[in-house]
């Protein structure tokens, strides 16, 4: 599949994003926090009851289990912003018509060529950082994203899903009553 189709394969759009790019380090990007490990531990437990007479004790643990995983996330989050901070890498805002295989920058970008990508996005309600890397053209606008994890798409296909719908719900918002 050539590049020209990549790009072109998903839907984008035009969203204000917190973004920084730093070159390429060759390493792994920003990893996850582990304690993320131990919510999803907690919630296979919880999978094993079953009965009747646990019903009302597995809704309660559901809610709790719940509340920890966002506060796992939020953690991460401190955590990997923190990291960023320290290799003097800061996220802010741009304007960008974005989607699942890259993205065009409404400004030119600092760097040309291999780069990681970091992107702050709310989705679902709650914020996620994401490290991708990148390939910037020479136009220093055009982003394409290299080998990214189904996991990370999944993200980055849920923003623009839900930027459409916010959009979506101001134009009909907009529409004066009949």
């Amino acid at each position: 599949m050539s590049d020209e189709r990549l790009v072109s394969r998903f839907f984008r759009v035009e969203a204000f994003v917190d973004m920084a790019v730093e070159p390429r380090r060759g390493g792994p990007g920003l990893a996850p926090v582990e304690a993320r490990r131990l919510s999803r531990e907690a919630y296979r437990a919880l999978e094993g009851l079953s009965s009747r007479r646990d019903a009302e004790v597995k809704h309660a643990l559901g809610l709790v289990l719940d509340a920890l995983t966002a506060m796992e996330r939020e953690l991460e989050i401190i955590q990997r912003r923190n990291l960023l901070q320290s290799r003097g890498v800061e996220l802010r805002p741009l304007r960008a018509f974005i989607g699942g295989d890259g993205m065009v920058a409404d400004e030119a970008l600092p760097i040309i060529g291999e780069a990681t990508v970091h992107l702050s996005l709310p989705v679902r309600g709650h914020t996620e950082l994401l490290s991708v890397d990148a390939h910037i053209e020479p136009d220093t606008r055009t982003v394409r994203f290299r080998d990214v994890a189904d996991s990370v798409r999944d993200v980055l296909v849920a923003f623009t899903f839900e930027q459409q719908r916010k959009e979506r719900r101001r134009e009909l918002d907009a529409v004066p009553g009949d």
